[in-house]
């Protein structure tokens, strides 16, 4: 085996430099300090609340906490959003099942006070068959909510040639920014 020597002036045209051995200062010998830990990663911020309007004044525009709601049974859980709040929630709900023969279905149906805020179906299909495993179907509303009263959000769940999740329907409630509209539906008018 051969050794490779390089004299100094080698060396610099490599980029690399001799660098004379100094003393270590006083600061150099001190045993070294544990290291400390990163700061802690922040959680993501909550959407900015945006102020109600002064015609909603001494209404509120809450978080709902998942205590706000309860499981009543394997087809129906049920949240509370208190009086005296105003603003705008996106609602969230799921059901799930898994299917035990050709052709299982599941639907969900979501219901804000008294009014149906939207319904899912599905059924396997020659195209897209469910006989076996496990499907979640999820629907969402967007709400504007103002009420004096406690106002209740149900969801209900129901499938068919399937077993449903023992734990029930999920329901979640967000809060949304306000963004100033009240109301809003899309329709055709006739003869179109």
């Amino acid at each position: 085996m051969s050794k490779i020597v390089l004299p100094a002036a080698g060396l610099a045209v490599l980029g690399l430099a001799l660098v004379a051995p100094v003393a270590p200062t006083a600061a150099q010998t001190q045993p070294a300090r544990p290291a400390q830990p990163a700061p802690a990663a922040r959680p993501a911020a909550p959407p900015p609340v945006v102020p109600l309007p002064r015609a909603l004044a001494g209404y509120a525009h809450p978080d709902i906490p998942a205590s706000s709601c309860r499981v009543e049974t394997q087809v129906k859980t049920v949240c509370t959003i208190p009086a005296m709040t105003a603003g705008r929630y996106v609602i969230t709900a799921s059901g799930t099942s898994t299917a035990t023969a050709d052709g299982a279905g599941q639907a969900v149906v979501l219901i804000v006070g008294g009014r149906a805020c939207g319904r899912a179906d599905r059924r396997g299909t020659a195209q897209s068959p469910w006989a076996s495993g496990r499907k979640t179907l999820t629907v969402a509303c967007d709400v504007m909510i103002l009420t004096d009263r406690p106002l209740e959000v149900i969801v209900n769940y129901a499938d068919d040639k399937a077993t449903r999740d023992p734990r029930g329907p999920t329901l979640k409630i967000d809060r949304a920014p306000w963004d100033g509209v009240m109301s809003a539906q899309f329709y055709v008018p006739p003869g179109q």
